[in-house]
């Protein structure tokens, strides 16, 4: 993703706006609400929310290598990283409120130093491999779309801003580019985008929020296509 600090006003106004409404939606969820299943396999809503607390501190860690030069990894190593999940969705809804307000209001705090700052460094890296600093307010952005979609409530996709949703669909097709796994694609948008992933050979048509939903989740509201999907591999 080719981010610059010209993007970053409407980027951070994304992205507060987009953590303002999980906010919003996690502090709705009673005891028994956030114990239930979520749309990852495996993870109740307490997990999701766990992982998103996780996730402020390590894209938080970015910021700060980006600004001092100094690597600052997103987590010390993957096990690390699910034993925190697993020891914060233990925890009772009102602490994961209480972790996702601060850790949230923390990783917000970070991200506007991208707005003024010269930076020590602007590529970072993400397990994945390298990624352009100024393009981390755009994640954190793309992460909330996905997990608040994750937490099955009234809340959907296509109440994402239009342009967020513009960054996480280029963010996924990317990721999906470097994998060998997946099956040939050609993604067309209603909004006007046009991808191709391998051969291409099964077009999807729909929304940005449709073609995220289905690459994501495998949700096929909103998504059009001829035949039969094809196999999906797990998207992680």
């Amino acid at each position: 993703m080719n981010k610059t600090a010209a993007y970053m006003p409407a980027d951070l106004n994304r992205l507060e706006r987009e953590t303002g409404m999980l906010l919003a939606t996690v502090e709705s969820l009673s005891e028994d609400e956030m114990r239930a299943p979520s749309l990852c396999e495996g993870w109740t809503r307490a997990h999701v929310v766990a992982h998103m607390i996780g996730l402020a501190g390590g894209l938080g860690n970015l910021v700060t290598w980006a600004v001092t030069g100094t690597e600052t990894p997103m987590y010390s190593c993957p096990e690390d990283r699910d034993a925190q999940i697993e020891d914060l969705a233990k925890m009772s809804a009102a602490e994961l409120k209480q972790e996702l307000r601060e850790a949230t209001a923390g990783f917000q705090a970070l991200a506007g130093q991208l707005r003024n700052t010269k930076l020590a460094t602007e590529e970072v890296s993400l397990p994945s491999g390298p990624f352009n600093a100024y393009a981390i307010p755009a994640l954190w952005t793309t992460e909330v779309l996905v997990h608040h979609n994750d937490l099955d409530t009234l809340w959907k996709l296509d109440e994402g801003d239009m342009d967020a949703l513009e960054d996480a669909l280029e963010l996924a097709m990317a990721k999906l580019s470097k994998r060998d796994d997946w099956p040939g694609l050609t993604v067309i948008t209603d909004e006007g985008e046009n991808y191709t992933i391998g051969d291409g050979a099964t077009t999807l048509k729909g929304g940005r929020d449709a073609i995220i939903g289905w690459v994501t989740r495998g949700l096929t509201d909103g998504l059009r296509y001829e035949g039969e999907l094809p196999e999906r591999p797990k998207y992680a």
